[in-house]
């Protein structure tokens, strides 16, 4: 896949969006439910030995005869996980939806390195294993993209499979699937759960290609499918029984991911990297700037 990795940079003005404490391991600067050493002091608890000394309030215990020790919010990173669909549909389109995902997933990737938060990429549901990498700061960012230019889509192994393989048992505080989405319906919904149930946050970017979402049927008798190779007949009043359907399993979607907690962003591939961003992405609260507020 194709990444244009001089237009990074530009998002680093961003941030991702904390819905919620950051459970990561890595030190950051968000609210954890952790307690230990902060700045933000957070509760007492009774002194057990073996504890600091140095915690202990000794204004407390020389009023009240009772040794408490304070406990403070620890500060950790958000830790993101970026599932990019790399299945034989994906391949199609003009910029092709495969290039147009591992350029959301850099730049998203980019957003969270610039904030030291850990990042997790994952290329799958293409032929052979899934590809997968890590970074913690942006020196690392040339992994990541590495693995997105390495990574073609092709073949049809069942995306919820490996995305079950990969994701393990193990949460993230945010994870953002990019994907066409066009499977059957059962597998739909296996990708969906299996996403939401990987995460506090799930985010599904979904990417279709412009002919997709307005295709052309002038002199065209008939289509093939690009997963089965099943042809199909045109009847007449396609192009109006096409976008019906269209709207309708656009909804479906939507209101599918509402339903299980799960936020949708709509990123077909002529919207533009820039407009994805600074618009799409912080109105889905997945991103947003580092002043505050939308722009």
């Amino acid at each position: 896949m194709r990444v244009d990795r001089a237009s990074l940079s530009r998002y680093l003005s961003l941030k991702l969006h904390a819905a919620g404490p950051a459970t990561s391991q890595v030190q950051g600067n968000r609210r954890s439910a952790e307690k230990g050493r902060g700045v933000e002091f957070a509760e007492y608890r009774a002194y057990d030995p073996g504890d600091d000394i140095r915690l202990v309030d000794w204004n407390v215990y020389l009023r009240f005869g009772v040794a408490l020790v304070k406990q403070f919010t620890e500060e950790r990173s958000l830790s993101l996980r970026v599932c990019v669909d790399t299945s034989e549909s994906m391949a199609f389109g003009e910029p092709r939806k495969a290039d147009h995902a591992a350029q959301i997933a850099a730049a998203l990737a980019m957003v969270a390195l610039g904030q030291r938060e850990p990042v997790t990429l994952i290329c799958a549901g293409g032929d052979g294993p899934a590809l997968r990498a890590r970074a913690v700061n942006t020196g690392q960012m040339g992994d990541l993209v590495s693995v997105l230019e390495r990574a073609e889509p092709k073949g049809r192994s069942p995306l919820r499979d490996q995305l079950t393989a990969q994701l393990g048992g193990n949460r993230s505080d945010m994870l953002v699937l990019i994907t066409d989405l066009l499977v059957e319906d059962d597998e739909r919904e296996a990708i969906l759960r299996v996403c939401a149930a990987s995460s506090h946050r799930t985010i599904l970017v979904h990417v279709l290609g412009e002919d997709e979402l307005d295709p052309s049927f002038e002199e065209v008798a008939r289509v093939v499918d690009a997963e089965t190779g099943q042809e199909i007949v045109l009847p007449p009043g396609a192009r109006a029984a096409y976008a019906d359907a269209l709207e309708e399993w656009l909804g479906a979607i939507e209101e599918r991911c509402k339903k299980l907690g799960i936020t949708y962003v709509r990123a077909p591939t002529h919207m533009d990297l820039e407009t994805v961003m600074n618009r799409a992405m912080p109105q889905g609260r997945v991103v947003e700037h580092r002043t505050g507020g939308l722009r």
